[in-house]
């Protein structure tokens, strides 16, 4: 059996835009469009797993969409900047792993950091393009979890699909 050759640099760097995309994209407004350039990131099968107050599997296109959609009306997402940290990729010919650390800050207020975690990630190349498969999102124990609670127990309210 052939061992498949390691990822290139070519294949890392187009992995490590996909990730500054992911956190550019999330920062967007609230609109339909904003939602479906986000969704586009990922393959139609892939899950993506949030881990914070509670924990959720996003799945599909659609479950991008209600992520987005979540995080945008439930959250004061237009008060937050998301900013990649360090990151690890390997892999070899069209598979990935990737683990990578994120940032949440204030963007108003001067109140500064907000919150830190960790992804986990599973990347594709089909086709010559890279895109995530699978995700897990991990929050760190700094979580201010009673800051997002009162949001949290106000979704059914202020829950809208863009």
């Amino acid at each position: 059996m052939i061992a498949a050759a390691p990822l290139s640099t070519i294949d890392r760097f187009e992995i490590f835009e996909q990730l500054h995309l992911h956190q550019r994209y999330i920062d967007n407004d609230a609109s339909r469009a904003s939602a479906e350039l986000y969704a586009s990131l990922y393959w139609p099968e892939a899950n993506f797993t949030v881990i914070d107050i509670r924990q959720n599997v996003f799945t599909g296109p659609a479950g991008m969409k209600q992520l987005y959609d979540y995080a945008h009306s439930v959250f004061p997402m237009s008060r937050m900047r998301h900013s990649l940290g360090t990151f690890v990729i390997q892999g070899a010919g069209e598979a990935a792993s990737v683990e990578w650390n994120w940032v949440v800050t204030w963007r108003e207020g001067g109140e500064g950091f907000l919150s830190t975690g960790s992804y986990f990630d599973k990347f594709e190349k089909r086709d010559g393009v890279w895109k995530c498969v699978e995700r897990t999102s991990r929050v760190d124990p700094n979580w201010p979890a009673a800051l997002f609670q009162p949001w949290v127990d106000r979704q059914d309210q202020t829950f809208k699909a863009s």
